[in-house]
């Protein structure tokens, strides 16, 4: 796609083999947000209960990505039709004030003393205000939410007192209680959830600003407002047991018909609960996660007779050692490895039947990285934001959003045996996974143009395409890390925006991070491409130590390779 200008009012370029994105301008203002979120507003309510194949829109500081389903749409079309809107917004600027969904001002109580602001003596020191001061200020103004990202519902807020400006922790803390109010550098924040953090903590908030179980998930969307109101002690124990009353009654879990179960007796490496994953919440900054090789995911569902879209167990480099509490019908999938059933050698990528008592188990991989275990009737867990795909960095899905454990037991669900799944394994197209000892054998990894794509010189746009990387054993679930020559390019600084799955990030360093299914929904670094759908799933099975290169594709040809494999 060429990139499409109106003269400097609006530009949309490529981002991703599933996504444009729209940019208003290149700075971070009101001015330029409300743009943004009328555009959000307009788009939105003309796709919604459509068959346009768009998937969803996630606003940023002065752009917004628009996500489609590259089987039901085309590029150009989702590219003309975010045209149209984008010169409706900027015709009408008269209308910015006004929001189709409406601004909503959310009063967030603060406790602002005591271990719920351990920096604010630090604070007080660095900015030479006291306590009180520094409450009134923080406390004291309305804060726009320009977008939700970095962690699920996450607040980026703007126009904090430059008063309180103060530099981020030099050694940032790993776990910062959730509901802590933070400022660092301009900004000022809400953690929603436990996490890591180089934020000043000078205050703390009862209410749950993130819960996976409630709906909505997020209490506040971007282009809404928050104000923080101080509350004692006292106070803030109130509303929170006040809040956890309201917790204990959550709605009755769904009922499932058991036909099977498993126990887990040893976990393996890395060993999760996977779907297709979860659409339609990057906004409130939850990615899609779901399995990282799909096309052997989709294959195991296949072999044993199940919606391409069901459960199944993802393995890293060792299956989980398995006892079965009922029969089961299983297959596995994915990365090449001895695989025992009863201690008895049993094939991959077929259909196999475990009696009751039975012991699945398997050697380390001696081919790829990720294995898939499929079971008839499918594995059943209460779905969390319409899917069950753990999500390891937002601690969501599966079970209580962490790895197996030794110990687990998991329901399978009930299904008839039908011959319908042998029939079906003969149009399953397999991954072709190489030996893990041809690390050396450098693979060619197809990506597209990227949103930050004219961020880079032609010079460091053919370094990128002629350098040999490697996979770095840092890379996970979130990203594949890469070492190797750095690009030659100035900063890689930009203003926060989206990053879509295959984003290749270039970090400061001058090194690319391939984003992967449980990333951050937003980022600062620029994206120089972003890899195609079809070799997210080769990624998915190099184990650290191989070796990559990229090479540019047009978007006709990724989707010609996407749905000769997908349909």
């Amino acid at each position: 796609m060429s990139e499409r200008t109106n003269s400097k009012c609006w530009k949309i370029v490529e981002a991703s083999q599933d996504s444009i994105q729209v940019r208003f301008g290149s700075e971070i203002s009101e001015s330029l947000n409300a743009i943004v979120q009328r555009f959000c507003s307009l788009f939105e309510t003309a796709v919604k209960d459509s068959d346009f194949g768009i998937l969803e829109l996630v606003p940023s500081y002065c752009a917004v990505s628009v996500y489609f389903n590259p089987l039901e749409t085309d590029f150009d079309s989702v590219c003309n039709l975010a045209e149209n809107f984008a010169n409706l917004v900027v015709s009408n600027e008269s209308q910015l004030s006004e929001s189709l969904h409406g601004s909503v001002l959310h009063e967030i109580p603060v406790c602002y003393e005591g271990e719920f602001a351990p920096d604010m003596e630090s604070v007080s020191a660095h900015t030479g205000l006291s306590a009180q001061e520094i409450l009134s200020l923080h406390s004291g103004r309305d804060y726009l939410i320009f977008m939700l990202g970095f962690l699920p519902g996450f607040p980026y807020l703007g126009n904090m007192n430059p008063k309180l400006e103060v530099p981020r922790l030099k050694t940032p803390r790993t776990k910062i209680p959730a509901g802590s109010v933070a400022i660092g550098g301009k900004q000022t924040g809400v953690y929603p959830m436990v996490s890591p953090g180089g934020w000043q903590i000078i205050g703390r908030t009862p209410l749950p600003l993130y819960d996976p179980l409630r709906n909505p998930p997020v209490l506040y969307r971007a282009g809404d407002r928050i104000r923080f109101v101080p509350v004692s002690k006292e106070d803030f124990a109130k509303i929170e047991q006040k809040q956890n009353q309201n917790t204990a009654c959550i709605a009755e879990k769904p009922r499932f018909a058991v036909g099977s179960g498993i126990q887990v007796l040893s976990a393996g490496a890395c060993t999760t609960v996977q779907d297709k994953g979860r659409y339609g919440f990057q906004h409130i900054g939850i990615s899609e996660s779901g399995a990282m090789d799909y096309i052997s995911f989709k294959a195991a569902n296949c072999l044993v007779g199940n919606p391409d879209d069901s459960a199944c167990l993802e393995a890293t480099l060792v299956l989980p050692r398995i006892r079965f509490t009922l029969p089961c019908d299983f297959a596995v999938t994915g990365a090449r490895m001895n695989v025992y059933l009863d201690e008895k050698l049993v094939e991959q990528d077929s259909l196999i039947h475990a009696g009751e008592g039975s012991i699945l188990s398997s050697d380390y991989a001696t081919g790829g990285f990720r294995a898939y275990i499929a079971f008839r009737g499918g594995i059943l867990l209460p779905a969390v934001s319409k899917s069950v795909s753990t999500n390891l960095s937002c601690k969501i899905g599966g079970i209580s959003g962490q790895m197996l454990k030794d110990g687990d037991e998991l329901a399978i669900g009930y299904a008839e045996k039908s011959e319908k799944s042998l029939e079906k394994t003969f149009l399953v197209k397999l991954l072709d996974i190489p030996s893990n000892l041809s690390v050396n054998k450098v693979c060619k990894i197809r990506v597209v143009k990227a949103a930050q794509y004219d961020f880079f010189s032609q010079s460091a746009i053919e370094q990128f395409t002629q350098n040999v990387y490697t996979v770095m054993p840092e890379s996970n679930r979130m990203g594949i890390r890469l070492g190797g020559k750095p690009l030659d390019c100035p900063s890689t600084d930009i203003i926060s925006d989206s990053i879509p799955l295959g984003a290749v990030q270039i970090t400061s360093a001058g090194l690319p991070v391939i984003m992967a299914a449980d990333r951050q929904t937003c980022g600062g670094y620029a994206k120089i491409a972003a890899v195609i759908r079809s070799d997210m799933a080769v990624l998915a099975q190099l184990p650290p130590g191989s070796k990559v290169s990229f090479e540019f594709v047009s978007h006709s040809e990724a989707d010609r390779v996407f749905k000769e494999q997908i349909l």
